[in-house]
């Protein structure tokens, strides 16, 4: 969530190009970012402000979505 919205350097970036590389708990991961819209993803936009209320007390930030293309989603179930 970007406090900054689309004055943040990182989302002009990501604007211009959605490219990523990220990591989460020391894993390194390649990507795409994107804004999500939250007039046509009324849900995720709700659920993501609601775990940031209830984590960092704070969700008016512009909402991006971090997507791995190297990650399978299968890897967490084993």
């Amino acid at each position: 969530m970007s406090e900054l919205r689309t004055s943040a350097h990182w989302i002009r970036n990501i604007s211009h190009n959605p490219r990523i590389s990220f990591s989460v708990n020391g894993l390194n991961f390649i990507g795409l970012a994107r804004i999500v819209n939250p007039m046509k993803e009324t849900r995720l936009a709700a659920e993501v402000s609601e775990l940031m209320k209830v984590k960092y007390k704070w969700d008016q930030g512009l909402i991006v979505e971090l997507k791995s293309l190297d990650f399978d989603e299968r890897q967490l179930r084993s």
